[in-house]
């Protein structure tokens, strides 16, 4: 026992013997580092009495202070994107894992639908979660309780509901504490007003607030009305990358503030402005412009930003819009007032509603001046660009070129909401253009370093990653092609019926049709497999050509699931999309060839009766092919049957194929007499007459 306390203090002594003796070390490789002229050669340019003499102190600082997420950020560098999986928001419940663009969508929706139901039951029943598991507290994570510690009407109440974001409540204290005779200081006062007009004078919570069952049930009972409900209704949850459809309504709480104020400040003025613009009340905004300029006082540079963002909604014509957009940043050099990057993609977004002559001419002045005054351009300016010099009804220029040759390889945060729009813009032009080599250099922009948070929601991911997929289809090789499309899918890409077709063409091209068994595995997988337009093209593909026995029998596991797909479809009872593969002569007749191809001859011959069954002929070759495969098995009932389906469908050289079966098998009179009861009977004429007529 004892020995075992006397260990601790030794073992103490000894690291800090040999930490004194690491830092010794050190210091004196610092020292020779200084006096040897390693570090910039120093000792070659300077006296060696001035530089050798003086001694380089090692300063170990006491202690470091790193960034709280410093670790989780060196580790997040170490891991990149897994191509086999799916995105990392689905990873913790393996049955929403999402297999097309829409179920990503439904899924996202539905996972933000379950966390604010887990918050509407908190927030009912509060006193079930008071236990706090988190630390330090998480205060969205509490419960939302409607009492507060402060009842009375006083500005420490007031304070306390501004602080929940319960701007009704805080509101009508406010009133009620003005008509009480009370006062409030000019900061609270001016922070709630900010509140209101940020929030458009509405509880930010009403925005997501569930419906009750009442609410529901009276939805439900009004039926000829729920469309209209769904949109009034403060309840309803918005939609994903829905934008907010909130206008601002005269005589709401922060008209009723601005109002009562004896003398508004210029806060309190640049305040209302904002929100005027931010919810469409342009005409409103410039008039409090205006009386806010004759009382001699001076808006900030984010008011002049929401100024310039709505002058297109006071002005009709592209040169007025222009001239008052400059107008407001001339105000603002008068006034002295910085101009920051939203100013002037303000400038450059009214520049893209003012045509295009407008636009061309004056947008590269507008960059002029953001590089003159040291303004870095974000992706949201390029954008404006972009869409100014490559409108959709003319071609695209060379304006993408120029961009990209400024901005490669450089990081960009989000800084503006155009900032998310630039990828798939650019994107598209690349498209047009049809440059994969410029496809490729936006491509590597969007993966430096987090670049790729700025492609946007995945509505936008889809658009970009279908146009990148399907560019690379139309101008690369199989090869290539292939492989782009399993680092892309499904990890960042589901791609549509279309974008397999194309996938499909490029095999087809390149003479990669072993790859049809991994695609048709990828079709099930994001659940194409019942599409007809599709599911046809992957038929016709197999089928175009005739391939080695080894290709032929690859083809067997996809055609035969193909065809159990079609006939799930017509035995299901009466499921609620019937029919959504339906037979057709096309599939009919590629399915009979790639069985006999395959070797599958009684396969084969089990597809003639759908062909009487749902009324569909054969193609020629198809039926050559059959009768040809029967007379090289000596299968003379396969022979007639097919014969017989030839001749109900009325095929051409009905009689060739019968005089080719009675030479090739060798027949004796009674079996040509049954071939010939067979011509008549269909066709009701003698054979020698049809042989006439062909």
């Amino acid at each position: 026992f004892h020995g075992s306390k006397m260990a601790a203090p030794i073992h103490g002594c000894a690291c800090r013997i040999q930490l004194i003796s690491r830092l010794n070390r050190l210091q004196s490789y610092a020292r020779s580092l200084g006096t040897s002229g390693i570090a910039g050669n120093k000792s070659e340019t300077a006296p060696t009495e001035e530089k050798g003499s003086q001694e380089v102190p090692l300063v170990i600082p006491r202690k470091k202070k790193w960034d709280k997420l410093a670790v989780l950020k060196a580790l997040a560098t170490t891991v990149k994107r897994d191509p086999t999986s799916v995105d990392y928001t689905f990873l913790d419940d393996p049955y929403l894992t999402p297999k097309t663009t829409m179920q990503y969508k439904w899924f996202s929706l539905a996972k933000q639908s379950g966390q604010k139901a887990a918050e509407f039951f908190i927030n009912k029943n509060p006193q079930f979660f008071q236990q706090e598991f988190a630390e330090p507290s998480i205060e969205a994570f509490l419960p939302k309780t409607t009492t507060y510690l402060i009842e009375e009407a006083c500005e420490e109440g007031l304070r306390e509901r501004m602080s929940r974001k319960a701007l009704k409540a805080a509101t009508d204290m406010y009133f009620q504490i003005i008509d009480g005779g009370g006062t409030v200081s000019q900061d609270t006062t001016d922070d709630l007003l900010d509140l209101l007009c940020y929030h458009g004078s509405k509880d930010p919570e009403q925005e997501v607030k569930l419906l009750t069952p009442e609410e529901q049930a009276d939805v439900d009972n009004n039926g000829a009305e729920q469309s209209k409900r769904r949109n009034t209704v403060k309840g309803r949850l918005r939609r994903a990358g829905e934008t907010s459809r909130q206008q601002w309504r005269e005589g709401d709480a922060a008209d009723r503030l601005f109002n009562s104020l004896a003398e508004p400040s210029a806060r309190n003025y640049c305040s209302l402005i904002r929100g005027l613009s931010k919810y469409k009340a342009a005409d409103q905004a410039f008039r409090t412009y205006n009386d806010m300029q004759q009382k001699g006082l001076r808006a900030d540079a984010s008011t002049y930003n929401a100024l310039i963002y709505s002058s297109n909604h006071v002005r009709d014509s592209y040169e007025e819009r222009w001239a008052l957009a400059q107008q407001l940043l001339n105000q603002m050099r008068l006034e002295k007032i910085r101009p920051n990057l939203q100013t002037f993609n303000s400038m450059l977004r009214s520049l893209r509603f003012c045509g295009g002559q407008i636009g061309r001419r004056s947008s590269l002045e507008v960059l002029r001046e953001m590089v003159h005054l040291g303004i870095e351009p974000s992706l949201g300016t390029y954008n404006h660009i972009l869409a100014i010099f490559n409108p959709s009804n003319l071609p695209p220029s060379q304006m993408l070129h120029d961009i990209m040759a400024e901005i490669e390889g450089k990081e960009f945060t989000m800084q503006d909401e155009a900032d998310g729009r630039f990828f798939v813009d650019a994107m598209s032009i690349c498209l047009r253009m049809n440059d994969l080599e410029l496809a490729y250099r936006l491509h590597n922009l969007q993966e430096t370093g987090e670049n790729w948070r700025l492609v946007g929601d995945s509505y936008r991911q889809s658009i970009y990653y279908g146009k990148f997929l399907d560019l690379i289809c139309q101008m690369e090789g199989g090869e290539e092609m292939w492989r782009w499309y399993k680092d892309l899918v499904p990890s960042v890409h589901y791609p549509n019926v279309a974008a397999i077709l194309n996938i499909l063409r490029s095999l087809e091209v390149s003479n990669m049709h072993h790859k049809i068994p991994e695609l048709w595995e990828d079709i099930r997988n994001l659940q194409h497999f019942n599409k007809q337009e599709l599911v046809e093209g992957v038929l016709e593909f197999m089928a175009r050509e005739k391939h080695s026995p080894e290709i032929q029998q690859l083809f067997m596991p996809v055609v035969q699931n193909i065809k159990e797909n079609f006939e799930f479809y017509y035995s299901a009872p009466a499921p609620p999309r019937r029919a959504t593969l339906s037979w057709s002569s096309s599939s009919l007749s590629n399915l009979l060839v790639l069985f006999l191809r395959a070797g599958e001859l009684k396969k084969a011959s089990d597809m003639l009766p759908l062909f009487k069954e749902h009324t569909k002929t054969p193609s020629a070759e198809a039926m050559e092919e059959y009768l040809s495969a029967c007379v090289e098995a000596k299968d003379k009932n396969k022979a007639k049957a097919g014969l017989n389906i030839a001749v109900h469908c009325g095929l051409p050289k009905i009689v060739e194929y019968a005089e080719n079966l009675k030479s090739s098998f060798n027949m004796g009179e009674q079996e040509q007499t049954g071939i010939d009861a067979i011509l008549k009977e269909e066709l009701n004429v003698e054979p020698g007459e049809e042989k006439n007529k062909q």
